[in-house]
C-alpha cells in the first residue's frame, strides 16, 4: 500500500523524518486530483511522518503549510485518537464573540444576553449519562472541563494570540502555546479572558480560564501518559433582570443602564481548581517498519484554492492478525475537582474520581482492527459538599462499566453497560444500558445509518437549596428514561438525527424554587437537521431543531429553533486575501422559557411570560491573510428599525441592541 511519508510545498521534499524516534502510522485521506494533472484512479493518503507509532489520524486533507506540524486530541481513555490542528480558517459567522444568542458547535443556548453569563440549552440532552452532578452547570460551553481541553503533539512550536472587542468595552483575550520538550513529550498552556461590560445595572462579568497540560508517548506509543491542571475564576454580576418589563417594552427610559433591575450590587464568584492525569500501557506491539517507494506531484482543486504538493510515498508493514490471546491495554485515570461558589451559601464541592480500565482495542493501525472490541472498567467516585464551613454531605459511589463492539464488514454492532452504586445508600443502583447498530450504506463509506436504544435509571443530583439537602434518600424517586435514536449522515454536508425519549419521575424547580417531581410520564420528540450546502463561492449552512414535549409544564421546549448562515467565500488581491461576507439568521418559536435565579444559580420553570418568536439577524465580513484572521460583525441588525422591542432572551433579560464587534486571531507555528 502506498502511503505518503511527508508533504510540502511545490518543488520541495523531505526524505527523512525530523524525529529519530518517529515511526509511521497513517489513515487514508482521499484527495481530489484535477483531471488535467493526474489519472482519476490515483489517490494519495495524508501524511503522518511526524507522529509516534500507534496514533491514528482523522481522514481529512490538511493545508500543506501545516502538514505534519501540529496535532491535538481530547482526554479519552485507551489509545489516543489524534486530530490535525487546522490551518487558520474562517468561522462562517465570525468568531461568535458577543453573540447574544450563543451557538456552540450546533448546541443552542439561551442566556442573559451577555457572553460569559449563565445560560441553558435549548436542545437538552435529557440525561445522556448517569455520572452524578452536584448541580446543573449554568456555564456549559464556557467552562473548561477534562472533556473539552486539548492535548497536543507538535513538531514545531505553535502559538495563538487573539483579541476581540466592541465599543461597549466588551473584550475577549486568548493565548495558547504548545511545543514538544522532547520527541513524544509535549507541554501546552491555554488562557482565555471573557470580560463583557454589560448594559444594565450590575450586569458585567470577568471570567478567567486557564489550563496547563502535558502528555507523553513512548517511541512505540505503547506507554502513554497525560496530565493537566485547570484553573478558572468566574466573577459575574447578578442583577436578576429588569424589575418591570414595561420599562423596556414601552421605552420609558432612553438610558438602558438606568433601567431598574431586581438586584443591585450583587454577584457570584465561581472558583474551580481541577487536576487530572492518566497513564496506559499497550501490551500489543505495533508495526514500525517502512521503505520509500516513489514521489509524485499532486494537485488538489476545490471551489477557492488549488494546492500543489509533493508527496513521498512509503510502504509500511501491515499489522498481522494475532494468533494468540490479545493482552490489550491497561490504564488508570485520576480526576480531582474542587469548586467553590461564593454568594449566599458559599458552597464548596470536592469531586474525586479514579478509573481503572482494560481494553483489547490495542491496534491503532487503521488497516487491521480487532473485529471484536471489549472495554471493561471500574470507577470509584467520591463527592463532598461543605456549606458555610460547618454543614457537610458526603456521597461515595462505585461505577463498573463495559463497552463491546463487533465489526461486520463495513458495519458494526455496539453495546454499553454502566451502573452506579452508592455506598451510603440502600437504594437500588443507578444503571445505563445502550445498544446500537451502524450501517454503512455505500462502498465509499460516506453514508452512515445509526440506530441506538438507551435505557437508564438515575437518582436526582445532589443539591443544596435553602438550608435543605436534596439527597438520594429524600422523597424524590429515581428518574427513569428510554431513548430511541435514528441518525443519518452523508459525507460532510448532511447530518440528520431523530430521537424519542420517554421520562418518568422527571424533576424540576418551580417559581418558588421548590423541587417538583412529575406524577405523570412524558414523551419528548426531537429532531436535528444540519446541512452544509455550497455552489462555487456561495455557501449556505443550516441547522434546524424540531422538538415537542407532551407535558410542557415538566419540560418546556420551543417547537422550532433554527440557525442559518448565508455567505460568499472568495479571494481578493491575487488570491492573497480570503474573504467571507454574509449574514446569520436565528429564530426560535415562543415558549415559556425557564428563568434564571441568581441567588441559587439555578433555572426554574415559569408560566408568566413567553420568550421567542423573534428573528435575530447579524451581518459579518471576515478576512484571512496568511495565518491571521480578522472579522467585523454587526450584531442584531434588525434592532435598528424595530419599533416595539420584544427580543427577550430569558424572561426579564432583554437582548442587546445593535452593536459592532471586531477581533483578530493570529497563529504562529514555524
Amino acid at each position: 500500500m502506498a502511503i505518503p511519508h511527508h508533504r510540502r510545498s511545490t518543488h520541495t521534499t523531505r526524505t527523512t523524518c525530523g524525529w529519530r524516534w518517529s515511526r509511521l502510522v497513517v489513515t487514508v485521506a482521499t484527495m481530489l486530483l484535477a483531471a488535467f494533472s493526474l489519472p482519476h484512479h490515483l489517490r494519495a493518503q495524508q501524511d503522518t511522518a511526524a507522529a509516534p507509532t500507534g496514533i491514528i489520524f482523522n481522514k481529512e486533507t490538511p493545508d500543506s503549510t501545516l502538514a505534519s506540524r501540529i496535532f491535538y486530541f481530547h482526554y479519552r481513555p485507551a489509545t489516543a485518537k489524534i486530530d490535525r490542528l487546522g490551518h487558520p480558517t474562517l468561522a462562517p459567522t465570525g468568531i461568535q464573540f458577543c453573540d447574544p444568542l450563543d451557538a456552540f458547535n450546533g448546541n443552542y443556548y439561551l442566556g442573559k444576553g451577555v457572553v460569559g453569563h449563565p445560560h441553558f440549552a435549548l436542545y437538552p440532552t435529557l440525561g445522556e449519562s448517569i455520572t452524578p452532578q452536584l448541580q446543573p452547570d449554568p456555564n456549559i460551553g464556557y467552562a473548561k472541563r477534562p472533556s473539552n481541553i486539548r492535548f497536543y503533539q507538535a513538531q514545531s512550536p505553535y502559538t495563538l494570540l487573539g483579541y476581540h472587542s466592541s465599543p461597549n468595552n466588551d473584550y475577549l483575550v486568548k493565548f495558547s502555546h504548545t511545543q514538544n520538550i522532547r520527541p513524544g513529550w509535549n507541554a501546552a498552556l491555554n488562557y482565555r479572558l471573557i470580560c463583557p461590560d454589560g448594559i444594565y445595572t450590575s450586569s458585567g462579568a470577568s471570567n478567567h480560564y486557564l489550563d496547563v497540560s502535558t502528555n507523553y508517548f513512548s517511541a512505540d506509543s505503547r506507554l502513554q501518559a497525560r496530565a493537566a491542571i485547570i484553573w478558572q475564576s468566574l466573577k459575574i454580576d447578578e442583577n436578576g433582570g429588569i424589575s418591570d418589563d414595561t420599562y423596556f417594552t414601552q421605552r420609558l427610559q432612553s438610558n438602558r443602564a438606568g433601567i431598574p433591575v431586581r438586584l443591585y450590587n450583587s454577584g457570584t464568584v465561581h472558583k474551580e481548581l481541577a487536576a487530572f492525569g492518566g497513564i496506559s500501557y499497550n501490551l500489543v506491539r505495533q508495526f514500525e517498519s517502512y521503505r520509500q517507494r516513489d514521489s509524485i506531484i499532486a494537485i488538489q482543486a476545490d471551489d477557492t484554492t488549488t494546492l500543489f504538493d509533493t508527496l513521498i510515498l512509503i510502504d509500511t508493514l501491515r499489522i498481522r492478525q494475532p494468533r494468540s490471546l490479545n493482552p490489550g491495554i491497561f490504564g488508570l485515570d485520576i480526576n480531582y475537582d474542587r469548586r467553590k461558589r461564593v454568594f449566599t451559601d458559599s458552597t464548596l464541592w470536592r469531586d474525586l474520581t479514579a478509573t481503572l480500565y482494560w481494553t483489547n482495542d490495542a491496534y491503532a493501525d487503521h488497516r487491521w482492527r480487532n473485529p471484536f472490541k471489549l472495554t471493561l472498567g471500574l470507577r470509584p467516585h467520591l463527592l463532598q459538599a461543605v456549606v458555610e464551613t460547618d454543614t457537610m454531605q458526603l456521597q461515595s459511589y462505585l461505577d463498573p462499566f463495559a463497552h463491546a463492539e463487533i465489526a461486520l464488514g463495513r458495519h458494526r454492532i455496539f453495546g454499553q453497560a454502566e451502573t452506579r452504586a452508592a455506598f451510603n445508600d440502600d437504594a437500588t443502583p443507578d444503571f445505563r444500558l445502550a445498544a446500537g447498530l451502524d450501517l454503512t450504506l455505500d462502498t465509499s463509506r460516506q453514508t452512515l445509518l445509526h440506530l441506538e436504544a438507551v435505557g437508564q435509571r438515575r437518582m436526582p443530583d445532589l443539591r443544596y437549596l435553602y438550608d435543605q439537602w436534596m439527597t438520594n434518600d429524600y422523597t424524590l424517586r429515581p428518574i427513569t428514561s428510554q431513548h430511541f435514536i435514528v441518525g443519518l449522515t452523508h459525507s460532510h454536508w448532511l447530518d440528520l438525527q431523530m430521537k424519542a425519549s420517554h421520562l418518568s419521575h422527571h424533576t424540576w424547580y418551580d417559581s418558588l424554587l421548590a423541587v417538583c417531581e412529575g406524577s405523570d410520564d412524558l414523551w419528548v420528540y426531537q429532531s436535528r437537521l444540519t446541512l452544509h450546502l455550497h455552489y462555487r463561492w456561495l455557501h449556505l449552512d443550516m441547522q434546524h431543531l424540531l422538538q415537542f414535549s407532551t407535558d410542557s409544564l415538566q419540560m418546556p421546549l420551543p417547537l422550532l429553533s433554527t440557525k442559518n448562515s448565508l455567505y460568499a467565500d472568495f479571494h481578493l488581491f491575487h488570491r492573497s486575501v480570503r474573504t467571507q461576507i454574509g449574514t446569520d439568521l436565528r429564530y426560535h418559536s415562543p415558549f415559556f422559557s425557564p428563568t434564571y435565579d441568581p441567588a441559587t444559580g439555578l433555572f426554574y420553570h415559569q408560566t408568566d411570560q413567553r420568550v421567542g418568536g423573534y428573528l435575530w439577524a447579524d451581518v459579518f465580513i471576515n478576512f484571512q491573510v496568511k495565518r491571521a484572521t480578522f472579522y467585523l460583525k454587526g450584531g442584531h441588525l434588525n434592532a435598528l428599525w424595530d419599533s416595539h422591542p420584544s427580543y427577550f432572551l430569558l424572561p426579564h433579560y432583554p437582548g442587546q441592541k445593535f452593536g459592532l464587534f471586531w477581533g483578530i486571531d493570529w497563529r504562529f507555528f514555524d
